[in-house]
């Protein structure tokens, strides 16, 4: 972890009167950590990497006054730190994969069945899984020498989950209510064929968020 101590910003006799922070920032890029005097907790450039980083912490400096430059309608604070006010903030990381897809062809030669596989590729039905031209394999590898990228951003709220989520969320349902399926019959089979409509009725919400439906109203 590189510390890099920045020389403080020179006041003029007009800036005298303005209320001034000392910001500490520590990029979460190249781990570099540097302070720096501000009019305010605001952001700043990372020296080493010039990435925009927060502070995390921002502390009055002793001997200004909070009333001077502060719109009436904020009180004053001796002293600001992020450990003061929880924030919301979304983390994300990149990581570079290499997506492998296999099918199957029939053709008379490799240039013959590798131009059939890209025809469906830009047709958009390389992926339907046919009896012609089966799905092999599709999955992701991890590339070789890989960055980890971090990014955190300071949001007012978190956002509703995308469509990734949403999906998984669906096939997770999905795979539940199929072992829910088997179990009953399974269990069906035990009981001499009889099987409990309660341990299908308790798959339905399940079965309604794997279409992505909302859920039945039961009256009461």
């Amino acid at each position: 972890m590189k510390t890099i101590n920045q020389p403080s910003v020179g006041t003029t006799a007009a800036e005298n009167n303005t209320v001034r922070y000392l910001n500490q920032y520590r990029c979460p890029y190249c781990q570099t950590e540097w302070e720096d005097v501000w009019d305010c907790g605001c952001n700043d450039r990372c020296p080493d990497c010039n990435k925009e980083i927060e502070p995390y912490e921002s502390a009055l400096i002793e001997g200004e006054s909070a009333e001077t430059e502060l719109p009436d309608e904020e009180p004053a604070i001796a002293n600001v730190t992020a450990a003061a006010v929880n924030r919301f903030f979304v983390v994300s990381y990149e990581i570079d994969y290499v997506h492998r897809v296999s099918v199957g062809i029939t053709a008379d030669g490799p240039e013959a069945a590798q131009q059939i596989a890209e025809q469906a590729f830009n047709d958009a039905t390389i992926w339907n899984d046919t009896a012609v031209m089966p799905l092999l394999s599709d999955e992701y590898h991890e590339s070789e020498g890989e960055s980890l990228v971090w990014e955190c951003v300071a949001v007012e709220q978190w956002p509703d989950p995308d469509h990734s989520l949403r999906q998984l969320k669906q096939e997770q349902a999905a795979m539940r209510v199929c072992r829910g399926l088997v179990e009953a019959y399974q269990q069906g089979e035990a009981n001499a064929g009889s099987i409990d409509w309660e341990d299908l009725d308790q798959l339905i919400p399940l079965a309604l968020q794997a279409l992505g439906k909302p859920a039945l109203e039961i009256p009461s």
